[in-house]
């Protein structure tokens, strides 16, 4: 909007204090025409009764500055060497009725002080108050007024207010001229601005003002105005100024900029500022700022340390997500990850930098053995966060350690966070393919063979070298690497009762008579395992005694393997079994690898028993029957070494192989109970109870209630 006219006058005042900042000596801004300012005219009674009254008052600050606006306006005017002049003698009549108008002005009771005066010419039409009285009670209300605007950024206002009033452009009022400063620049006028500034600072004496006027510059001037204003320092005379702040904050300011852009380098002067900023002084801010600018050059130990300073000085969520960083630049995973744990809550930049620091950790090659709780404690965070890289990395770690079902799981749900997700895609394809899902292959390669080249070569069957995005083929999971929850198995479990550390004797009891049963069904089962179309036939006679089965046909080897399953020998039968898999025909080698894997099945081998049924194709039925053999034995074995949350992962994967049995509902129920989910477990125990397995059952109620002191709906 165009300025009025008034406006207009300051804005062109406002050049003229750059031009009088120039005049050496100069006292004051353009006050606008006096007509008994020139040399020609007849010299100007000065009204001293403010000078007067605050003498009297023995208000020394108040008398400098009326001294300062009295030599302002009248250039030839000199105070009385002795003050006390004033106060009762020098010729001038005192009149009380001004002491206490000046008193009231001096209180801010601006409108008191109009009613007076007021009061006093009604009284008396030829009472005339003292002209500096209203031109001070005017200048007062002007900054009153102009103080409101300022407050309320309503800066027209305030330039409107100080060219209608420009004797409050004076070092008796620097906040004044602060404010007119601000609002030049608030109206895109810097170049006034600085004016306002250089006048304060070629004419204001007082050390603290013009320290303030940098300060003030700080926020509203470029670099290269303040490096022109720094020219104003005063070096020397009674009140020299010290500038040193503002110059240790320009060099802050600079090195702050090239902390957070690398193309950026700081000066060695500059960091050496703000390196003895940091450690003269005892807040986190400038360890902070040299964290940032080490790591984001490229070191990361250096960046370490100022980190750590700042976090001992009370530095919260930045410092903390600088120290995550930096300990996963250093390669110190593991350190980050549990560091960036404890922080992950405090702002989300936190949880991203857990989830960075998590992805980092899981995707190493070859995946490092984590403790469970590592994996525990990641998953909630993953699926509360809804990450596409978080969820991928697990599912390549899964991948990695032989959890092939939960990789997919966890594949699928990443693409279901991020629907564009190529390396998701691509691992869908790779576990669905280990897995043998025609289906769900074909369905992922039909949707990205157009946007993948490597999904494409899946589905050809090209074996292409492993890149940076290609992962490792995993080996086969063992007791010492952490199983992974499946994304489905990852909700928070309800807060109830912690478990006391002792059990009573009986429900201890109960618990392993349940898992001994489920043990000997599972034997028996294991035991009684045959080919659903056994070729040939095979006499107990064949392996009464010791036989190398490397001198046998492919035929002979199975019915030699067969025979020594039913003498209960499985690692003479898995023997046997690999002999006819070298040999044989493509449906021999089928039904090698499928006893291959009873055989392993039956020692409580999953891990190689998983592999050799992956050699050859099998059957649907097989493929299903020796998945559910399988994940029972995992879940046996995660139940007899008190890996509770293994057991309901295992179980959890072969209920979706094949309907689950009561007894197996047993062992999840029990495991429930043992984590102090006691919802949970009273959940699958009343369903195991529906079925006929009443005592069972009731007596892992029992134990729930006997342990909570509480009947509910059990």
């Amino acid at each position: 909007m165009p300025l009025n006219r008034g406006m207009m006058a300051l804005a062109v005042a406002g050049l003229a204090f750059a031009a009088l900042a120039q005049q050496s000596g100069s006292p004051a801004p353009p006050q606008g025409p006096e007509p008994n300012a020139s040399s020609a005219s007849p010299r100007r009674q000065v009204d001293e009764s403010a000078l007067r009254y605050f003498a009297s008052q023995g208000d020394t600050r108040r008398v400098d500055a009326e001294i300062a606006r009295l030599r302002a306006l009248y250039p030839d005017w000199s105070p009385p060497a002795d003050l006390s002049q004033l106060v009762g003698g020098g010729g001038v009549v005192n009149d009380p009725e001004v002491d206490r108008l000046w008193g009231l002005y001096t209180e801010n009771k601006f409108s008191e002080a109009r009613a007076a005066i007021a009061a006093r010419q009604a009284a008396d039409p030829q009472w005339k108050p003292p002209p500096d009285l209203v031109t001070a009670l005017d200048v007062a209300e002007a900054r009153k007024r102009l103080v409101n605007a300022s407050d309320n950024s309503q800066w027209r206002t305030v330039l409107s207010i100080a060219t209608e009033t420009p004797s409050l452009l004076t070092c008796a009022n620097v906040d004044s001229l602060w404010r007119v400063a601000e609002a030049f620049a608030k109206t895109d006028q810097t170049g006034r601005t600085r004016d306002v500034y250089t006048y304060i600072l070629t004419n204001c004496a007082n050390p603290a003002e013009r320290l303030g006027t940098l300060q003030k510059a700080l926020t509203l001037l470029d670099e290269a105005q303040i490096a022109d204003l720094l020219k104003y320092e005063r070096k020397s005379g009674d009140y020299p100024d010290d500038f040193s702040a503002i110059r240790d904050e320009l060099a802050r300011r600079r090195v702050a900029r090239a902390s957070t852009d690398p193309k950026l380098t700081a000066s060695a002067e500059d960091l050496a500022v703000v390196e003895r900023l940091a450690e003269s002084g005892k807040e986190p801010g400038n360890a902070l700022l040299l964290g940032y600018y080490s790591y984001h050059h490229k070191n990361p130990e250096k960046a370490l340390s100022w980190f750590k300073m700042a976090l001992d000085r009370g530095g919260s969520e930045k410092a903390a997500e600088g120290y995550a960083l930096s300990l996963r630049d250093l390669n110190r995973l593991a350190e980050a990850e549990a560091f960036a744990f404890e922080w992950r809550d405090k702002a989300p930049e936190n949880m991203q930098v857990y989830l960075d620091v998590a992805t980092a950790l899981l995707s190493q090659d070859p995946p490092p053995r984590l403790d469970p709780k590592v994996i525990v404690r990641v998953i909630p965070a993953v699926t509360k966060a809804r990450s596409a890289g978080a969820a991928q990395a697990l599912g390549w770690y899964s991948y990695n350690t032989g959890q092939i079902s939960t990789a997919r799981e966890w594949f699928e749900e990443a693409l279901s966070w991020k629907a564009d997700d190529e390396p998701s895609a691509y691992g869908v394809a790779i576990t669905s393919q280990r897995l043998n899902d025609r289906a769900r292959f074909n369905a992922i390669v039909s949707q990205w063979r157009s946007r993948s080249q490597r999904i494409a070569d899946l589905a050809d069957g090209i074996v292409r070298d492993r890149t940076a995005q290609a992962t490792p083929q995993p080996a086969p999971s063992s007791p010492v690497e952490p199983q992974v929850s499946s994304p489905r198995a990852a909700a928070p479990a309800p807060e109830l009762p912690a478990p006391p550390p002792e059990r009573p004797r009986r429900i201890e009891e109960t618990r392993v008579a349940a898992y001994d049963r489920l043990v000997v069904q599972q034997e028996r089962q294991l035991q009684g395992k045959r080919p659903a179309a056994r070729r040939g036939g095979a006499s107990r006679q064949a392996c009464t005694t010791t036989r190398d089965p490397g001198s046998l046909s492919a035929p002979a080897a199975l019915n030699l393997g067969w025979c020594l399953m039913e003498m209960n020998r499985p690692l003479e039968a898995a023997a046997a079994f690999d002999h006819a898999f070298t040999l044989g025909s493509p449906a021999q080698r089928e039904d090698a690898a499928y006893g291959k894997s009873l055989a392993y099945l039956r020692k409580d081998l999953t891990g190689k028993a998983a592999v050799a049924a992956a050699q050859a194709p099998q059957t649907s039925a097989r493929r299903t029957e020796l998945s559910a053999a399988i994940l029972a034995q995992r879940a046996l074995a995660a139940y007899r070494d008190g890996r509770w949350p293994d057991v309901i992962l295992a179980l959890g994967e072969r209920a979706r192989v094949v309907p689950e049995q009561n007894d197996l509902m047993l062992l999840r129920g029990w495991s429930y109970f043992k984590l102090g989910r006691y919802e949970d477990a009273a959940r699958i125990f009343r369903a195991v109870q529906q079925t006929g397995y009443s005592d069972e059952a009731g007596a892992g109620l029992s134990a729930i209630m006997e342990i909570t002191g509480q009947v509910r709906q059990y």
